[in-house]
């Protein structure tokens, strides 16, 4: 059995979703049936965002375990998840720590410009319901940069676009060597080169990637009803946090992911408009993490690419 754990923490609006799915792809990975497990999490925090766990945290790595139970990965080298709030909790950094023990465990980041990520979550905010649909990005920014209850995942986008704050207690805890940093603009110039040199510092197979389609996943949609995508919400949320779990259980979530998932987004979804950006908002924005930008630099001891 694969005993090597590689865990995306981190960040937010930043393509973990399509690494994960690239990465579930190979040979020699294995990925959690639900990419998101927020396993680490403390519990208050899952109940806070809304960020369940189907299986509840306990020391006993068994537990951890059933997330790859889906499929034998005796023959596999990693076992892989993918939950990007891990990264702002430091209880969470001292979970994993503890879970590690003998195994091997690595940790992967991938980092975007905040500036161009909080674009994301405008727009994501908008198509949840975490955002008034008919805010202006300098409402967002403004209301973003004084938010200070903790409880809106979306609100928090400008705090948590300070990396430096929260990288740290990682690189304290899991040297180095196992905290590896991604960009995201790398990822979206080169993927095939980003998966390539991925493969290499996790010792799988690049080759794999030679001829790859590089889909995009979880990309931010307009809903056309609200009221449909409430329900549908709402009974995916269920399913997840109830039912998926168990080989009939995790059955039944394949055929909802394969097929009723992708008919709902053809009936309740459409292109993004692109919405307009103020370019006095964005120029305080890239004034505000200025010398955010030079601490992580001088914290990852690399140029940023942006």
């Amino acid at each position: 059995m694969a005993d090597r754990h590689v865990i995306i923490c981190g960040t937010s609006k930043a393509a973990t979703t399509s690494v994960f799915e690239y990465l579930s792809d190979h040979h020699e990975v294995c990925g959690s049936y639900i990419k998101q497990t927020n396993y680490f999490l403390d519990k208050e925090v899952q109940k806070k965002f809304g960020l369940d766990s189907i299986y509840p945290y306990k020391e006993n790595p068994e537990q951890y375990l059933q997330f790859f139970s889906h499929e034998d990965h005796s023959n596999k080298k990693v076992l892989l998840e993918a939950s990007p709030d891990y990264m702002y909790f430091e209880d969470t950094a001292k979970k994993i720590k503890k879970f590690s023990g003998s195994r091997e465990v690595k940790l992967v980041f991938l980092l975007r410009d905040p500036v161009t990520r909080m674009k994301s979550w405008f727009n994501f905010g908008k198509q949840q319901n975490l955002l008034d649909e008919k805010a202006d990005f300098n409402t967002f920014y403004k209301q973003s940069k004084l938010y200070k209850d903790k409880a809106n995942l979306c609100l928090m986008a400008y705090e948590t676009g300070f990396y430096s704050t929260y990288l740290p207690v990682y690189f304290d805890l899991f040297g180095h060597k196992n905290v590896n940093i991604y960009f995201f603009e790398e990822l979206n110039h080169d993927p095939k080169a980003f998966m390539q040199q991925l493969c290499r510092d996790l010792d799988i197979d690049e080759n794999f990637y030679t001829d790859y389609g590089f889909d995009y996943h979880n990309e931010t949609i307009k809903i056309k009803s609200k009221a449909i995508a409430n329900v549908y919400d709402n009974l995916r949320s269920f399913y997840l946090r109830k039912l998926y779990k168990g080989p009939i259980g995790i059955a039944i979530g394949g055929i909802i992911k394969n097929t009723i998932s992708p008919i709902y987004k053809l009936i309740n979804s459409g292109k993004l408009t692109k919405p307009e950006f103020d370019e006095e908002s964005i120029g305080l924005l890239k004034q505000d993490y200025k010398s955010e930008n030079d601490r992580l630099q001088q914290l990852l001891k690399k140029k940023l690419p942006w």
